[in-house]
């Protein structure tokens, strides 16, 4: 294999710019190997990164995991690296769930000089050969440094052209392409200046989705290739880069790693021997880190047995209604960062049709700080009685017109339309019934008895919210023959207001 050193090949200033600079030493680094190019899962806890044995020159990527703060012993990743000496691998880099590694090799059946290749974990843990992207993505071009969006909906890569730095390493434009199904993309664009301005590479978004870092030579840098960070806007434009000058050097720097807490990036730095490099960690300032997410991660699992569900998970801003889908590995895992500030509605969906969903709200709540939440999500089969509640909808004056309320009720739509064979009864409960001779509200409302035309006033609105949430999936393409509505009355379980769907 062809070695690049072209990341953090001389960071002489490193020790000197971080007062918390940790080296992470064994297992990770040895004075047998050159450690360079971490990457690292959106949790922290899975580490990539490329070695040279120095005792032989031959390249290998490494992935090591850490449990209870410590990293496990690293094992080869196989399959990824080459051994022939003319053919270039590099830029690997992992992605937010951990379960999918994308690198630039220029191995065979290629399209072009180097190519963006890919390798997924299956449901037992085993990495798959490695599948070149093909087109739009490449091309008879140079394609490297491949990253992916922490939601998978887009891929950032360099494209080299011919310019090179003073240094005669090569210049990029970096592109990005949109996913527009599990395996198709659009034809990839260059991303707007400020960010290409000539010589750029390396752009990574970060998992707040908004900040994207990238590697530049620009003028105002340290010299060579600097890392820059700028802000992803919600209409795609960008802010004006901010250079990393706490951790750029003279030389060129290149690849660095950031996870979804934020404050701690990895790197490579100079290790102890001569032209040796260690992997370390050191703290980002608080001006320079992205902002807080909560990391939700675990698994989706089938109630009747336990096993996997392969599935994906909606995050939708209450506020704008804009969403970001995250699908699961192949064992069902899933890591969802969700910002720390706002209010959120999460929906859990099963790839395949035949299961119940699952839906909560999240709400902002201070401090705004970065929190790692563990949870498993348990989705039942859809069989006769099974019973979905629709568990974030309220009502005002008979009408669900709140946007956290209209979330559900699409939600509700979309598992009838998904489940076409399937009839369901909407009922609803109330949370206590009270009568009286005398209206107590304004909302109450009037029954006449027809036996002896005297009156009485109820809250009991439970008939028509039920009917409420009929008309609603009949008028959004749901048969109503497939529908029927029945409100129940007081809720004497737990005395709360309760919404279900009830398979026939």
């Amino acid at each position: 294999m062809k070695r690049t050193l072209s990341l953090f090949s001389a960071l002489l200033m490193l020790h000197a710019a971080f007062a918390q600079i940790v080296p992470l030493g064994q297992p990770i680094s040895t004075s047998l190997t050159d450690d360079f190019n971490p990457s690292v899962s959106g949790n922290g806890k899975t580490l990539l990164y490329e070695v040279i044995y120095r005792t032989s020159n031959k390249a290998d990527v490494m992935i090591s995991n850490q449990v209870n703060g410590v990293w496990s012993m690293p094992t080869v990743v196989a399959g990824v690296n080459t051994e022939i000496e003319q053919i270039t691998n590099g830029g690997y880099f992992i992605n937010h769930n951990g379960n999918m590694i994308l690198f630039h090799s220029s191995r065979y059946r290629g399209l072009g000089g180097t190519d963006i290749w890919y390798t997924e974990k299956n449901e037992a843990g085993v990495w798959s050969a490695p599948t070149n992207f093909a087109k739009p993505i490449n091309s008879a071009g140079n394609e490297i440094d491949p990253s992916m969006s922490p939601d998978g909906k887009f891929l950032y890569f360099t494209l080299l052209g011919d310019k090179k730095t003073p240094a005669g390493l090569p210049c990029g434009k970096i592109m990005v392409s949109e996913r527009i199904s599990s395996n198709t993309w659009k034809a990839p664009v260059e991303l707007p200046a400020p960010i290409n301005t000539g010589c750029e590479c390396g752009g990574k978004l970060l998992s707040d989705n908004k900040t994207f870092i990238f590697s530049s030579v620009r003028e105002g840098g340290k010299g060579g290739f600097d890392f820059y960070k700028s802000t992803m806007n919600a209409d795609g434009s960008f802010s004006a880069p901010v250079n990393f000058a706490f951790v750029n050097t003279p030389a060129d720097d290149k690849y660095i790693s950031i996870a979804a807490g934020g404050s701690m990036m990895y790197a490579a730095a100079p290790g102890k021997g001569k032209d040796e490099r260690d992997i370390v960690r050191a703290k980002v300032p608080e001006d320079m880190q992205p902002e807080m997410v909560k990391l939700y991660q675990g698994k989706i699992k089938n109630a009747s047995d336990e096993k996997s569900l392969v599935g994906q998970i909606t995050v939708t801003d209450i506020a704008t209604g804009k969403n970001m889908i995250y699908r699961t590995a192949a064992d069902g895992s899933y890591s969802v960062p969700v910002l720390a500030k706002g209010n959120y509605d999460i929906s859990v969906f099963a790839a395949a049709p035949g299961y119940t969903y699952n839906s909560f709200l999240l709400q902002e709540t201070s401090p705004i700080k970065y929190e790692e939440k563990n949870v498993s999500f348990t989705l039942t089969p859809l069989t006769a009685g099974t019973e979905i509640e629709l568990k974030n909808l309220t009502f005002n004056e008979i009408s669900a017109t709140d946007n956290a309320s209209v979330l559900e009720l699409n939600r509700a739509k979309l598992l009838l339309k998904l489940n076409p064979a399937l009839s369901f009864e909407v009922r609803a409960y109330t949370d206590e019934i009270i009568s009286d001779s005398v209206r107590h509200t304004a909302m109450d409302k009037e029954i006449i008895n027809p036996d002896d035309s005297s009156t009485t006033y109820s809250n009991d609105y439970s008939q028509e919210e039920a009917k409420y949430i009929y008309d609603y999936l009949v008028q959004g393409g749901i048969p109503a023959s497939r529908i029927s509505y029945k409100g129940m009355g007081a809720n004497e379980a737990d005395k709360k207001k309760r919404y279900i769907l009830v398979v026939k």
